[in-house]
């Protein structure tokens, strides 16, 4: 049986695909070893969401102050992929996670939660996946390994696991993800689908995306995630669910629903300056 406990931090853990998922680049064909993608986010708790944020699903940007702010930075060299996330709320950073990966396979990932005192690692090597999570209150340590499947995924990850099969999820198949979760050391499958078509406000083709997990008991306790995509260019402009940001709420982090806005900044290094693309 699944406890709730257990529930509450894969939901936490998962809700890190908020920022995953907006690692898409602008644009077609392979991405130049020296593009830096810098992507910055706005964070809304649902149930207070400012009057002027009521369309940020539509693609409308809202002036309003937010309670959170998203960061990645990602970069290319060699092959390797690596991106530096943060997740900030009125005190600060409050998670952050690092990833290393390859043509969307995830090498490496550590993640920093300020919030429920943990720092979790995870590495691949030769087939398996190592854990490690450290107690930030104690010191503690607890390690564990499994076979890697060829689907892994971590947050950071998810976007360009996916990007191969985006043409069959906007003919509405599925993709099926081997989600890890670094603080259970475990991983769960998990299916992301189209949730629905539209335009934006502008007129733009939008289309809806769902994750949900694949088993029957989790999904009647884990609630699904929805990222807004634009087609045309793969970039994520919104994104509804359970945040990886926490409410301080007395000497406790609580959960929340959140939308989410991003903005992305694509640079390209060009001399002695920087040009955007």
């Amino acid at each position: 049986m699944w406890d709730m406990k257990k529930v509450r931090i894969l939901t936490a853990l998962l809700c890190l695909f908020a920022a995953g998922s907006a690692l898409a680049l602008k644009g077609k064909g392979e991405t130049p070893a020296d593009v830096s993608l810098e992507i910055m986010g706005n964070i809304y708790p649902v149930d207070q969401l400012p009057a002027g944020c009521a369309e940020i699903l539509k693609g409308v940007k809202c002036a309003d102050p937010s309670y959170g702010k998203f960061h990645v930075i990602s970069k290319k060299e060699g092959g390797i992929t690596s991106s530096v996330t943060t997740f900030s709320g009125p005190e600060g950073v409050q998670v952050t996670e690092q990833s290393w990966e390859k043509d969307g396979h995830v090498q490496k990932a550590v993640i920093e939660n300020l919030a429920i005192r943990k720092r979790s690692e995870l590495e691949v090597k030769d087939g398996k996946v190592f854990y490690r999570v450290t107690d930030l209150s104690d010191g503690s340590t607890k390690t564990s390994e499994d076979e890697a499947e060829e689907n892994l995924v971590v947050p950071s990850t998810v976007m360009s696991y996916i990007k191969p099969s985006f043409h069959l999820l906007k003919e509405g198949k599925e993709v099926r993800l081997k989600v890890a979760v670094p603080d259970r050391r475990e991983s769960y499958t998990f299916i992301m689908r189209k949730h629905q078509s539209g335009t934006t406000a502008d007129g733009t083709e939008m289309m809806v995306l769902e994750m949900a997990p694949s088993s029957f008991i989790i999904k009647a306790l884990v609630d699904p995630m929805y990222f807004y995509i634009k087609p045309a260019t793969g970039e994520m402009f919104a994104f509804e669910g359970r945040s990886a940001l926490r409410r301080k709420q007395g000497d406790s982090y609580k959960e929340m629903k959140v939308q989410t806005a991003y903005d992305y900044r694509i640079k390209v290094a060009a001399g002695a300056g920087v040009k955007k693309i």
